[in-house]
């Protein structure tokens, strides 16, 4: 894994020296009025943060400048950048259809794969760079006809546009909206592969506000999708008691951060109960993480897939968490969500304006309920239990979702005909590739 270097790692050691240094020092033989000390205490408290911020850009330029050498390693034809695990089974369907039809691939990765990983195809070369910045810098300065990431915000954070790749593709590794990413998501991408028609329409609404050039916006799916289908359909039939999984996602928002897990013990009495714990929270709620795995009566999964919780549930509870329609549109099972107000002020959200149109258009079955039902949760799963149409979801998953099923072979075909006109040195700024 890599480190930092020595004094990255202890620079907050630095800075609480420097500070102690300063309302520590010893007596003089002198006065100061009040005025004058606050004066210099923030003068030379600013110049040690100015000192360390300024070390602090040098390093990084450093890295960067590393990286703009040309390495043989950072050149390639078709490079797909994955950032998480958790990201590959957005890629792997897409990889294989590149894979069927002759076509090499480079797959970037920021963590080191094993044999626990599926392995990749003749075609495709791994390659693992560094997390975080070091990664970033290289991903910078790469040289490739076609880069594919499912990674946000190109252009604005630490994830730059190289001068040596031609074209950036975006995969979406949920069903979502514009409304809930931060600004400029997607701004930068010459290609959206959109997972539906809602995203498309947020995206050109987008572009028309901003007047910026519209990019090209494909009509592909998520691939993700495909690989949980296949295992739905190999899943054992459900039998015995109805089952609850519990799946909500992490931070303000969530339902463990609102309610705490009493309510939990409260639907254990009427149901079986699973509880999956969004794996962010092990980073950012440590306390609340291990609270959950310390629940009493209740199942608790920590898979690095959810499929074996889902194909064992008759019910999902949740919040936010995209793992809703997941479990609607993969296992055409009902959903009740919490229903907290989201707020979009610093999202995409803020400029779109509106409502969502996702919650809007899946009510039927990702049933909303209020937060202060809470209490009465365990009569609300009874109910939406009872009422659930399958026939209703199908009709709403048509609509919403491209390509059901099959989105890993038409993001290979799509990526594979845009790398084909970035090749010849076509113009596709005024078409889109076919779908």
């Amino acid at each position: 894994m890599h480190q930092p270097p020595l004094w990255r790692q202890h620079r907050s050691h630095v800075l609480l020296a420097a500070v102690a240094l300063v309302l520590y020092s010893s007596p003089a033989a002198a006065y100061i009025d009040p005025g004058t000390g606050s004066a210099l205490f923030y003068v030379v408290t600013g110049l040690v943060v100015s000192v360390y911020f300024a070390v602090r850009g040098i390093y990084y330029r450093a890295i960067d400048w590393f990286f703009r050498v040309r390495r043989r390693d950072q050149r390639c034809e078709i490079a797909i950048h994955c950032e998480d695990p958790r990201y590959e089974i957005t890629f792997l369907p897409i990889v294989r259809a590149l894979d069927a039809q002759g076509i090499e691939v480079t797959f970037f990765t920021m963590y080191p794969r094993d044999t626990s990983f599926e392995a990749l195809p003749n075609r495709t070369v791994h390659r693992a760079i560094p997390e975080g910045m070091m990664g970033y810098a290289y991903l910078n300065n790469i040289e490739a006809t076609l880069l594919v990431t499912t990674t946000p915000q190109l252009d604005v954070m630490t994830f730059r546009r190289s001068r040596r790749v031609r074209h950036y593709a975006m995969v979406q590794h949920a069903l979502g909206e514009s409304r809930f990413v931060r600004p400029y998501a997607y701004d930068h991408f010459d290609s959206v592969l959109c997972c539906g028609p809602i995203v498309k329409a947020n995206i050109r609404r987008i572009e028309s506000i901003r007047q910026a050039s519209p990019k090209n916006l494909l009509e592909t799916g998520i691939p993700h999708y495909d690989e949980m289908t296949k295992a739905a359909r190999q899943a054992p039939p459900l039998e015995g008691e109805p089952v609850v999984l519990i799946a909500p996602s992490w931070g303000p928002l969530s339902m463990f951060e609102a309610f705490g897990t009493g309510f939990v013990k409260t639907i254990a009495r009427r149901f079986r109960v699973i509880v999956r714990p969004h794996p962010q929270m092990r980073v950012s709620q440590p306390e609340l993480y291990s609270e959950i795995l310390g629940l009493d009566g209740v199942e608790v999964s920590t898979d690095r897939t959810p499929v074996s919780a889902l194909s064992s549930a008759h019910i999902l509870l949740s919040d936010i968490s995209g793992i809703a329609h997941e479990f609607a549109f993969i296992y055409e099972r009902p959903v009740v969500v919490i229903d907290r107000q989201m707020k979009t002020g610093g999202l995409e959200g803020e400029l779109l304006g509106g409502d969502s149109e996702l919650k809007q258009q899946c009510r039927d079955f990702i049933v909303p309920v209020q937060p202060t039902e809470i209490d009465h949760i365990a009569d609300h799963l009874e109910r939406v239990l009872r009422s659930h149409s399958v026939e209703t979801l199908e009709k709403v998953r048509s609509q919403l979702v491209y390509n059901f099923g099959q989105a890993g072979n038409v993001a290979a075909r799509q990526l594979a005909e845009l790398y084909a006109v970035e090749k010849t040195g076509a113009s596709i700024s005024t078409r889109e590739v076919r779908a």
